[in-house]
């Protein structure tokens, strides 16, 4: 039988075929046994940890420490708590709504250090004195 389509045998006439089924599946599983049995020869050294495989091959190399010029040496790492100061926070209020954006009231706590007049100066165009017209 054929379907709609015409595309080959109906999902009836494949499973009447038990013989060939059974077949199919042995198949499979022939091979399936044939790879788990040939996996370890082709991909074996997959399971293994990568230091095992290579610690033949990385020869260790004792090489004398040099000791930099005095002009190249960086200074020492100065922790960055000598530069920024960050005080505790105030105890959180007590509220339902959780007042959003406590801290911005408070003076102290301001993200706006260089006031009002630190504004931008109107783009790179305008500064340019450029026309409009050169700009897309």
């Amino acid at each position: 039988m054929a379907t709609a389509g015409g595309a080959g045998p109906s999902n009836r006439a494949a499973a009447c075929n038990i013989w060939a089924l059974d077949q199919i599946w042995k198949a499979r599983i022939a091979q399936e046994h044939r790879a788990y049995k040939k996996w370890p020869m082709d991909w074996g050294f997959m399971a293994t940890d990568y230091k095992d495989l290579v610690k033949e091959e990385i020869q260790t190399q004792d090489r004398p420490k040099l000791e930099m010029p005095e002009t190249l040496r960086l200074p020492p790492i100065t922790p960055i708590e000598k530069y920024i100061k960050v005080d505790k926070s105030p105890p959180f209020p007590r509220s339902s709504a959780g007042f959003i954006g406590w801290r911005s009231g408070d003076k102290g706590y301001n993200l706006e250090r260089y006031g009002g007049y630190a504004r931008g100066k109107g783009g790179l165009v305008h500064q340019l004195k450029w026309p409009n017209e050169a700009v897309d």
